[in-house]
């Protein structure tokens, strides 16, 4: 008999932990895994309190994965959280591109990065961007093939109301994905569905969401990149590959491009691409440092 597949999380907070293994139950459903909380500690699904040193939140996931990068001697990549799982999912809220470092009294920061919101629609503009941010929280130039970074816009509770109430007027709009504080809409839910972001509550809904997900995945863009990721990172073959990231650590040229050959803007020490081709990199540009 194989041995379940070991998926790890390190996540905003404990709701965060539920709504993700409601999700995994979707599109694993013929898979034993065992999935486990690294942030915050201690496991959250079933109910426990968190008793993470790091925090919660954006600013706990930020602090866990500087730890873990330490550990790693430089980057997750070789760190215990990624040797003793087979996956590791990172999960940080879209609406976390419009803070600051200081806003969670941040001073060791390895990139002056945030905020780096952009336009929305598209979602992807400020996500594509995060995602640069958080890898290099880990340490990573590029996303290694098991991680998986989750960043549901403008937060995870758009899934969960996508999910509980396709129905609703505002979650049906083309934009939902681009709505701030969609936690909000909670309480626009008819009275008898109303629910409150508590565990009890959110557990009580797993099953709503499993059943639910492949048509939240068909609407929103977020939900199917991140199910793609998942899939390809625990070698899915019939799933195809999500686009490869760009990380900040690109040297980028004044108009947004990387220094190519031929480039009178590359510095000196500039990775060239292969060819006289200068790839785009403009919605990537609020992360300019490199990685530290």
């Amino acid at each position: 008999m194989s041995e379940p597949l070991r998926i790890a999380a390190a996540v905003e907070g404990p709701t965060d932990a539920i709504v993700l293994r409601a999700i995994l139950k979707a599109f694993l459903p013929n898979t034993d895994f065992v999935f486990q909380t690294l942030q915050p500690e201690g496991s959250a699904v079933f109910g426990s309190a968190p008793s993470s040193g790091t925090g919660v939140g954006w600013v706990g996931v930020y602090r866990w994965s500087r730890q873990s990068a330490c550990e790693g001697g430089g980057s997750v990549s070789g760190s215990s959280a990624l040797s003793n799982h087979d996956v590791l999912i990172v999960h940080v809220d879209a609406d976390v591109a419009g803070k600051k470092y200081a806003d969670g009294n941040i001073r060791d920061a390895p990139c002056d990065d945030l905020p780096c919101e952009q336009p929305c629609p598209p979602p992807d503009e400020t996500t594509n961007t995060l995602r640069a941010v958080v890898l290099n929280w880990l340490g990573e130039h590029e996303r290694p093939s098991r991680i998986v970074l989750c960043t549901p816009s403008k937060s995870i509770e758009a899934w969960v109301l996508a999910a509980v109430w396709p129905e609703g007027d505002v979650v049906r709009r083309d934009d939902w994905e681009c709505r701030p504080n969609p936690e909000d809409q909670i309480k626009a839910l008819p009275r008898s569905r109303r629910f409150r972001k508590r565990q009890d509550d959110y557990q009580r809904r797993q099953r709503e969401i499993t059943e639910a997900w492949p048509e939240v995945s068909a609407r929103l863009t977020e939900a199917a990149r991140f199910e793609a990721e998942f899939l390809s990172a625990r070698g899915d073959e019939t799933c195809p590959k999500p686009p490869p990231m760009r990380s900040c650590g690109a040297a980028l040229g004044e108009e947004g491009f990387v220094a190519g050959a031929g480039d009178p803007n590359a510095p000196d020490d500039a990775e060239r691409p292969a060819s006289s081709d200068r790839i785009d990199l403009r919605p990537y540009a609020a992360a300019r440092c490199r990685l530290k």
